[in-house]
């Protein structure tokens, strides 16, 4: 079955963050040592509601957890600048089986185009810093999108991109504002979660879930 429907989809939209490479782990770790330093702590609710969102939209949340004084864009600004020179110098590793599927959609002749919630600096350095830049026809980041996930937006222009309908797409997300996103887009939310285990209301909304891309390489070759 895997294979049938691996052969009917037309486009891949891979998100970047936890997805693709493992930066999550950073941002959490790291921003919690830096907040920590400024006498606040993350939660694990904290990072689960804004885990997969702009800038803009978690900061909100940040400020309604922690307090309208909370430093957010100081705090973000310390973390982005410490994954941005991981990032320059190729530092910040690929998640397992991340670079297995791209060279498996590329040699099936299938269409990948990268869409995050990331800007496209960060984009840039993660995806020249592993050289998997090459398998994109085009990039979706923050700069290109009015409404961040789980608005639907940054899939849509995605597709629209592509020249290909949602319905011929396939979506790959870690986070439940993704995979929302995804869903509301009208294409097939495949996930393979990084740091968050999905509840029951995501777990309706996913055509598949997967612990690891290789997993998805597996089922999309028929094994």
């Amino acid at each position: 079955m895997g294979k049938k429907f691996f052969d009917e989809i037309e486009l891949f939209l891979f998100d970047m963050d936890g997805l693709l490479f493992d930066t999550e782990t950073i941002y959490v770790e790291y921003g919690r040592e830096v907040a920590k330093g400024k006498g606040y702590t993350i939660t694990k609710e904290i990072i689960e509601k804004t885990t997969g969102l702009t800038d803009e939209r978690a900061r909100i949340i940040y400020k309604e957890e922690l307090g309208q004084e909370f430093p957010y864009d100081e705090m973000m600004g310390t973390v982005k600048a410490h994954i941005f020179e991981k990032a320059l110098k190729g530092e910040v590793p690929l998640k397992s089986g991340a670079e297995e599927i791209l060279k498996f959609l590329k040699s099936n002749n299938k269409q990948m185009v990268l869409a995050t919630s990331s800007d496209l600096r960060m984009a840039n350095a993660l995806t020249e810093g592993k050289d998997v830049k090459k398998y994109f026809s085009h990039f979706i980041t923050a700069e290109d999108v009015t409404h961040g996930k789980p608005d639907p937006e940054v899939f849509l222009k995605g597709a629209e991109k592509a020249g290909v309908s949602p319905e011929k797409t396939v979506v790959f997300e870690d986070s439940f504002n993704g995979v929302r996103a995804a869903h509301a887009a009208g294409t097939f939310p495949i996930m393979v979660p990084d740091k968050l285990t999905p509840t029951e209301e995501i777990m309706k909304l996913v055509y598949k879930k997967f612990d690891n891309l290789l997993e998805v390489l597996d089922y999309f070759e028929g094994k």
